[in-house]
């Protein structure tokens, strides 16, 4: 692919945004570009200000005319009928805009933890999500609560990071990669 696309960032923190920078850098290398001056304007601290501020970064998006507004929240659950109505409302509040929805199932540590458990025991297949959240963070980060080092500790776990595995393990993950394949192959 050729064309440039421009993309900003809306979620809860920054370790959802780390995800996205290695998944579309490893998936679409020198396509996706995060536009700079965004950064400041699409901030969120929990999943109650995604909601909340979500009509104010979708209009963000419009006046700096980016491509592509990815917009990241946790579910905070394993509950299917939840899972499914969260990935419903959200669809509803960003029909009429270009986003891409990013819900990971509890909290992207998850998705983390898949991948990192498949490096480290591949013919393990247990799905993940039913244990409690602190147990993936602990399974991901291990002691440290040091926003930098779980970053590093991430990075080093998504190095190269088999997503179409993933895409079998977690359905969450699964409607993300769908979502961007599907926003590519549209493209001019």
């Amino acid at each position: 692919m050729s064309r440039i696309i421009t993309y900003g960032f809306f979620g809860e923190d920054k370790a959802q945004r780390n995800f996205l920078e290695k998944y579309l850098h490893q998936q679409y290398p020198e396509t996706f570009i995060e536009d700079e001056t965004e950064r400041w304007r699409f901030k969120a601290a929990n999943g109650s200000q995604v909601d909340k501020l979500l009509p104010d970064a979708l209009r963000q998006r419009a006046l700096l005319g980016l491509d592509i507004l990815f917009v990241s929240r946790d579910i905070d659950t394993e509950h299917k009928p939840t899972i499914k109505a969260r990935q419903e409302l959200y669809t509803s509040k960003c029909a009429s805009h270009p986003v891409i929805l990013m819900l990971p199932v509890q909290c992207i540590e998850y998705w983390l933890w898949y991948i990192k458990r498949h490096n480290e025991e591949a013919g393990k297949n247990t799905p993940l999500e039913s244990y409690p959240r602190s147990e993936a963070k602990r399974a991901v980060y291990g002691d440290t609560n040091l926003v930098s080092k779980q970053i590093l500790l991430a990075d080093g776990i998504l190095i190269n990071f088999d997503i179409s595995w993933l895409e079998q393990r977690s359905e969450s993950f699964k409607h993300f990669h769908h979502q961007v394949n599907a926003f590519v192959s549209q493209l001019p």
